[in-house]
């Protein structure tokens, strides 16, 4: 018999998974791929342009009530990786959940995480961390889409809570920090700082020295169907904001942006 996640079990306990993934050097040496279940590396493999690629999974139907999941990516010494999520991430509750992710890119290296969009269900609960340490001579692009709930089945803004906390230092040094809660009940979801009638939103945050951490790279990325702007960083980098009317017009921009980060010379 498998173990029924976010089934029995007393009230508040927590279950969880930890995720490692390590690549170093131009040729993309792997040295650590390793995860317990729930999560998994499906894939880790070089793509033609001399990227690793690599498909991070939760596997299931999301995260379940009472999990906390950690999920740790190096790249050192001019590795370039892109680590991506191939499905959505369903969050449940109706107790907390929680996903902590810590991104570290060496000398040299460069990494891309573009993850599954978050999609929070009735009475979610959840916390997803987020911390990127990038070298000075290093790049790092992290891009985030959350939906405000399933539009389709009536659950716009049924969710409990959702916080998003993310921390990047490029050389040591703060450039982004962000502590967002956003509780439907009391907040107007589709106000000035909301989602003013969209459904999905995207954040990227872009560090290091390379085209993406300018402000001007990011015009027309949202497209003729998304409205966004890029604003620069304290330290290093770009932090991009954009809505989009459908979760396909979100994954679509992300797509766009990840074909032109990888066709950049000398990245």
């Amino acid at each position: 018999m498998g173990t029924r996640r976010g089934g029995g079990g007393a009230r508040g306990a927590v279950s969880g998974s930890r995720a490692r993934l390590e690549i170093t050097g131009a040729e993309g040496r792997l040295r650590v791929a390793s995860a317990n279940a729930p999560q998994r590396w499906a894939a880790v493999r070089p793509a033609a342009d001399g990227w690793i690629e690599a498909v991070h999974q939760t596997i299931g139907d999301g995260v379940f009530a009472g999990e906390l999941h950690r999920t740790s990516i190096a790249a050192t010494e001019g590795a370039r990786v892109v680590v991506r999520g191939i499905t959505a991430v369903p969050l449940r509750g109706p107790r907390p959940s929680g996903t902590a992710t810590s991104v570290r890119v060496g000398r040299g290296a460069s990494v891309c995480l573009l993850p599954g969009a978050l999609i929070p269900q009735t009475a979610a609960d959840h916390s997803a961390a987020l911390r990127i340490d990038v070298d000075a001579d290093a790049t790092a692009l992290a891009a985030s889409i959350v939906v405000p709930g399933r539009s389709g089945m009536g659950e716009r803004g049924a969710f409990r809570r959702l916080r998003l906390r993310t921390t990047a230092r490029v050389a040591g040094r703060l450039a982004f920090l962000e502590d967002a809660t956003i509780e439907p009940e009391r907040a107007f979801l589709d106000g000035p700082a909301g989602y003013r009638g969209f459904d999905a939103s995207l954040t990227v945050i872009a560090l290091g020295a390379w085209a993406p951490a300018s402000v001007e790279w990011w015009d027309g990325v949202a497209g003729e169907r998304g409205v966004g702007g890029a604003s620069l960083l304290r330290e290093g980098g770009v932090c991009y904001r954009a809505l989009f009317p459908t979760l396909g017009d979100a994954l679509a921009s992300v797509a766009f942006v990840e074909r032109r980060v990888r066709a950049l010379p000398g990245v």
